[in-house]
Formats: structure tokens, sequence, C-alpha cells
């Protein structure tokens, strides 16, 4: 096991001091515009934004102290707080850029000034403009939503306190070539302490595609309509294969499901999982219109649709858990039809937990490298250059945070606390496939593509493959995994082959499908 730092900060050196400097400096420019501080019986009241934004719980109690001490309405008061959270490193911010949504104007109670307000002065947020058409910003870590409950930052792990072990698993890219990320290869990286976040204004089309309301400026509203609309409008959804409890005799795999797969299954008795490993061959294949998707992913699964949501100290809750990641292409998503990074994960089966991306809390992103969402360039055709990607996904020993890392990159972490089955502590299930959405227009079979949109009988440089399939158990060792296909539910459509080809590339399989043709004519006769 190869260790790094064990440490876990609220921010790097440079965030939570350059945020603190900015702030003082705010302060002494703007003082002769702050009003003082309310002071009735030492209970604290904001006249601010500014305050605002400073003021947190841990600073109510500093403060309550400074005034029975004092009682003295004075600014240096204030100054005298962000000493003492410097020393303690905690950065009560809720402040949140547009592209995260603007918590602090929601969750505040604080009351408005009554004269002319006092524009919090921000850390500098760098933006750029990239050549796929994505507006990326370069926000603080301490401001992405899974670190901000009230006006309190939440410790944060900034790195894997170790990797996992290579096996004697030996693999060879036959000439394909790792793909990269547009931000990378244009612009590389954000400052040290911020991460690349892409602007969500694309996503608010989905209110017109999915022709209903919502109140755009609230992004618990916003998931809800990413989690129940595209994933819950319609029966049967999630991991391929897994049964839903409201009806004993359907499963994944009935023809009503908009939801198809060609996918692997890691054999259960290799588990439990604390993690795995996949090469990705990344392509753009044809997405017939905007509510549907087509993608590549790993499905790490604990629970079932049947099984029971309440926990105790005793036992876990039994309900499904995922973890997943991938590239997927999804217009109505992103506004496009390129191949993005894409997470996702759920706690109680795609309910009420979860969201893609970082729509949501959930997902604690520490890279400053990587575009959650963000499109990779170039991408695979058909007999030319492959590209791909490589995922790895394992189980922190010393936090029990589940690390992403993209390409050699920790991206950031799943904390276990999310979770409310066996996923805390190892996943049961492991699947690895494509997925598409078949919407049913004028009654047939979408035209939407997998994979490269070619079956997996024409092998490489023509079809689809995911290869070098590991995965980590408790000795936090990759190993090759035994892996068996599952079923398809339309295999005249979509399908999967396991190859053995190419031994340096392990366990791999081909997989895709172009969709309505002469070979998948399967109509559609389920109103969706």
């Amino acid at each position: 096991m190869i260790s790094s730092s064990n440490s876990i900060s609220t921010s790097d050196e440079n965030g939570v001091y350059g945020i603190m400097s900015l702030v003082m400096k705010s302060i002494a420019s703007e003082i002769e515009h702050i009003d003082h501080l309310q002071v009735s019986s030492c209970n604290y009241r904001a006249e601010s934004k500014l305050e605002a934004a400073i003021v947190g719980k841990f600073v109510l109690a500093v403060y309550t102290k400074i005034c029975r001490l004092r009682r003295e309405r004075t600014l240096l008061q204030v100054l005298f707080i962000l000493l003492l959270l410097l020393q303690f490193h905690v950065v009560p911010f809720a402040a949140a850029d547009e592209a995260l949504g603007d918590s602090m104007s929601r969750s505040t109670s604080m009351p408005e000034p009554k004269r002319a307000k006092v524009e919090v002065q921000k850390r500098p947020i760098l933006n750029f403009t990239l050549s796929d058409g994505d507006e990326v910003g370069c926000v603080p870590i301490e401001r992405q939503h899974s670190l901000n409950v009230g006006n309190l930052t939440i410790p944060y792990q900034l790195r894997p306190s170790s990797r996992v072990k290579v096996g004697n698993s030996t693999t060879n890219s036959r000439g394909a070539v790792r793909a990269e990320q547009t931000f990378k290869v244009e612009v590389g990286a954000c400052p040290d302490g911020t991460i690349p976040v892409r602007r969500t204004r694309d996503i608010f089309n989905l209110t017109s595609i999915f022709s209903e309301t919502h109140n755009l400026e609230d992004d618990n509203n916003l998931q809800s309509m990413l989690l129940r609309r595209q994933f819950h409008k319609r029966n049967k959804i999630g991991p391929p294969g897994f049964s839903q409890p409201s009806d004993s005799n359907s499963t994944a795999d009935d023809e009503d499901s908009p939801h198809e797969h060609a996918f692997v299954v890691v054999n259960k008795t290799e588990g439990p999982f604390r993690g795995m490993e996949v090469i990705l061959n990344i392509w753009e294949p044809y997405v017939q219109n905007p509510q549907e998707f087509s993608l590549a992913q790993f499905w790490l699964i604990s629970g079932s649709y049947s099984g029971n949501i309440t926990t105790s100290s005793k036992s876990y809750s039994t309900i499904l858990n995922t973890i997943e990641a991938g590239w997927q292409v999804f217009e109505g998503l992103y506004g496009d039809n390129r191949s993005r990074l894409f997470i996702f994960w759920t706690a109680d089966a795609y309910n009420d937990t979860g969201c893609y991306n970082l729509y949501c809390s959930g997902f604690v992103q520490t890279s400053n490298k990587v575009v959650v969402g963000g499109s990779f360039t170039p991408v695979s055709r058909v007999n030319s250059t492959q590209y791909e990607i490589e995922l790895v996904v394992f189980r922190d020993d010393w936090s029990g945070n589940w690390w992403l890392v993209l390409n050699d990159e920790p991206v950031g972490y799943w904390p276990p606390h999310i979770f409310t089955g066996k996923m805390r502590d190892a996943a049961e299930y492991v699947e690895f496939g494509g997925e598409i959405i078949n919407s049913g227009e004028h009654g047939r079979h979408t035209r939407t593509n997998m994979g490269s949109g070619y079956y997996p009988e024409e092998g490489d440089r023509v079809a689809a493959y995911q290869r070098n399939i590991q995965t980590v158990k408790e000795d936090n060792q990759l190993r090759d995994a035994r892996i068996t296909l599952g079923r398809a539910e339309q295999p005249a459509c979509y399908t999967a082959r396991i190859s053995t080809q190419f031994l340096d590339w392990g366990s791999h399989f081909f997989y895709g499908g172009n969709g309505h043709s002469k070979r998948c004519r399967h109509n559609i006769t389920t109103v969706r």
C-alpha cells in the first residue's frame, strides 16, 4: 500500500489564507459602509451581506465571549473572530458561485439591511470559455454544495491516504491513446484550492424538454427534476438486471423499460468489493433526441429495490445504493452531443437521494484539473485511432471515503455517510456496460446508438469495448475480475460479447448496437 498524507483539512493553505486575506482587505476598504454590530444581551444580528458571509455557528460562540468581555460595537470584534478562524482553519462561507447555487441568499434567516447593500468581495474566480462552448469557473473548494451545512464548512479530505496496489495484470493499449478533457488540453488546471465547475445554465433547458414548471433558482427542485423526471417518469430504472418491488413479476429486463443495457457482471463470489478499475473506449454515439442518452459506465451496488430503507446502529439498510461513473452523451442535460464525464449516486433506490455530477450535495470534488460534466477530446472513430479513459474507484482505508480517479488524477470522493446500506463499507455487486434511453417516438424503437453504433462481433477498432476490468478487495489490491454476460433487454438492438482475444487486456468485452434497423425492429406498444 502506497501511503501519502493522512491529514484531513478544511482547505489547502492557499485556500484558507487566500480567502481570509481578501475578506480582511474587503473589511478595511469598506469600513465606512459597514454598520456597527448590533448588541443586545450579546445577541448577534448581521447588518450586511459581508457580516452574513463571515458569521457561522462557531463564530457566534466566539462572538458571545467577546461581547460579554468588551460590550463594544466595533469592527475589531469581527477582525478578532477572523483571526480565530485562521487558527482553527474554519471557513464559514455560505455564499456560493452561481454555478453551484446562491445558497446564502436562500438559507440565511438574517434580515436584509435597511440601506444600500454592501457586496461581499469574493475570492477572485477565473472564468474560461472552451472551444466546446463550455463556460468553466474556478471555484473555491469550500463553496461546493457538499461542503456547506448552514454557514459552516465541513472538513474534507484533500487527497487519498493510500492508493490501490497493482496486481499481476498487464496491459497493452494496442495503439489506443488516452483521451483527455477539453479543459485540461486548453487550460490545464485551476489555481490550487479551487475546482473547475461547468456552468449549469444549459441544464435549465430541461424544463422545456420535460414540459414541467420548476423554480430554477431552487437547486433542490432542479435535483428533483433531474432524478424524478428522467429516471422515475418511466418504470424500471437503475442497474441492469435488478428487479423493482412494485411488481413481483417485473424485472429490469421487461420489454416496456425505456432503459436498455448491454453489460457484464462480476461474479458475486469475488466480493465484497472495495473498488474497481476499468478502461473505457470512448465514442460519441448518435442520440436521436434530447430526452435520450447513450453512455458507458460502471455500477458499484449494494442492496436491492425491495430492501428495507430503515437503518439502526445494529443493522444496515438493505435498500439499493449505487456509485456510478463513466462517459455520457445527453443533450438534454449538457446542451450538446459531446461525450462527457458523468458521476451519479443514490442511497435509496433513486427516490430522494443522489443526482448527476455536482448538482446536489454528496460527491466532494478536490481536483483542480477535472471538470465533472466536462467533454473529452479526441474520441474514437471507426477503423482509426482508438481513445480511452481509465476510471478507478476505491475505498480509502483511513477515511472510508470512496475515491474516484480519472486517468491517474484523484477527482474527489463519495463520503460513506451519504449511503444507507453496506455501501458504507463495501459493494456487493459490480457491473460494467452501456445504457441508452429508448423514448419510443412514433411507436418504434429509437435509432440511438450504443457504444460506437456497431455490434460487438465487429471487434477491435469498430465496436466499443471495456477492458482490463479489475476489482479491489480488503487487501487494497487490484485483481482481474471474472465476468459473466448480463441479459440484455433488447439483444437484437444492443448486446455485449465477452472476449478472450487479447490476453493483455485482461477481462474485457465488446458491446453496442445501432438501435432501430433491419436487425432491431422492436415496436413500442406501451405508453410511457
